[in-house]
């Protein structure tokens, strides 16, 4: 968000400086043309008011030949004798000329009288000079006016950019705690402000609806409790009655199993529920657990989904793998994992690797194909699009307990040939 309201910034200050080159650039040009237009007037008025001086002081003035003042010079002739004029402006036409000779500048007056020829030549190659340093002078003008409007574009940029910086660093702020109260009374009443009162109306409306969610899934982790008790006790009494069979004490196991497995779920919810978004805070309460018991046990609780399927499951350990957090989360977590694993490989291997930093788990199943990969872990999302009742409910749960405890779940997958589930615990 930095990074943005820095565009923004820039943007603004750009534009400025946009239209400062604009409108210098549109000033200069205006002043050379008008300075231009002034000093082309005054030469000739210069050029024709010396003629009608020379033809009404000087005697003779029906003579022809030269004369000359310091910055001008007067060519008399007949128009049949034009070859006793100087060359260089011998072949001019009648009327008004820029020239240059011998380094020097010149505006030069050519008209035809009583079959005469008149040239009056005006040095203006000082004006010439003069004009130069107008050029550069409105160059240096040009220059700093560029400068002040950067500065004043960079001014103007902060000042405008910095409510919306206050605005951006408060939302980064409580992006990861939207349990918090979020205050964004303080900015004026414009459009700034107004953004800033829709998202403190999104954020109170949001906060809502995670107290109601947290409220929702805690009610209903406690009300569970009862009935899944009230199974296991049920469960513990079948399993001690005399003369079962042994269909029968499979079945009462696998009874006692899904008992377990629900309340370790419902034990996952309310932890869920009840921590805050600060993970790490909570981590530090947590005690540290062993993840190789929790993966044995629950290889073995999950193994029922394996049934027949000639599938081998292997666990290795590289490294002593231990995680703060509840072991409830930890058996939930690689339940999910694990259970999918076994669900969609029907032979094969699969592999569950631990070492020192994350967990592993590959198998040789279907796979996911490409369009359901993009969204494998969000909510009530198919993994296999064949298969209607193939849900991705449990990793939207492994997704949301990584979320909490700032752990990476990351996969790959090939259609056809398996799937790898990887979750990364310290990095």
């Amino acid at each position: 968000m930095q990074k943005t309201t820095n565009r923004i910034a820039r943007r603004i200050t750009f534009a400025f400086l946009y239209f400062g080159t604009v409108l210098t650039l549109m000033l200069g040009l205006s002043l050379f043309a008008v300075f231009k237009a002034i000093e082309t007037s005054m030469l000739d008025d210069i050029l024709y008011d010396e003629l009608k001086h020379f033809r009404l002081q000087v005697e003779n003035a029906q003579t022809s030949g030269t004369f000359r003042s310091r910055t001008t010079s007067i060519y008399v002739a007949p128009l049949d004798e034009i070859y006793k004029m100087p060359e260089h402006v011998r072949g001019l036409s009648q009327g008004v000329h820029d020239l240059t000779y011998r380094k020097r500048d010149y505006r030069v007056l050519v008209e035809h009288d009583d079959d005469l020829r008149y040239v009056v030549k005006f040095d203006d190659t000082n004006i010439h000079e003069r004009e130069q340093d107008f050029i550069y002078l409105i160059g240096l003008c040009s220059i700093v006016i560029l400068m002040i409007a950067l500065a004043i574009g960079w001014c103007a940029s902060h000042h405008i950019v910095r409510p919306i910086k206050q605005l951006a660093n408060q939302i980064t702020t409580s992006k990861n705690k939207p349990d918090r109260p979020l205050d964004l009374t303080g900015f004026y009443d414009d459009e700034i402000g107004a953004l800033a009162r829709e998202l403190q109306h999104y954020h109170e409306q949001l906060q809502y609806l995670l107290n109601r969610e947290k409220e929702f899934a805690s009610n209903v982790s406690h009300e569970l409790r009862t009935p899944v008790t009230s199974i296991s006790l049920a469960a513990e009494v079948l399993a001690a009655t005399k003369d079962l069979s042994t269909v029968e004490h499979k079945r009462i196991q696998r009874i006692q199993r899904a008992v377990a497995e629900m309340t370790e779920l419902i034990e996952t919810f309310l932890v869920l529920a009840q921590i805050n978004n600060d993970s790490t805070n909570y981590c530090d309460c947590c005690a540290v657990c062993e993840m190789g018991p929790i993966v044995h046990k629950v290889v073995e609780q999950q193994k029922v989904w394996l049934g027949n399927k000639p599938v081998d499951v292997i666990i290795k350990e590289n490294g002593q793998l231990k995680v703060s957090a509840p072991p409830g989360i930890l058996s939930v977590l690689v339940a999910n994992l694990v259970r999918n694993a076994f669900r969609y490989t029907e032979q094969g291997t699969t592999t569950v690797l631990l070492t020192s930093n994350q967990l592993t788990i590959v198998d040789t199943g279907i796979g996911i194909d490409a369009t359901t990969q993009a969204r494998i872990l969000k909510q009530n999302v198919k993994k296999n699009s064949d298969d209607p009742n193939s849900f991705g409910l449990g990793l939207a749960i492994v997704q949301r307990i990584c979320e909490r405890y700032g752990w990476t779940v990351t996969f790959e997958s090939i259609k056809g040939q398996g799937t790898c589930f990887t979750v990364l615990f310290f990095s």
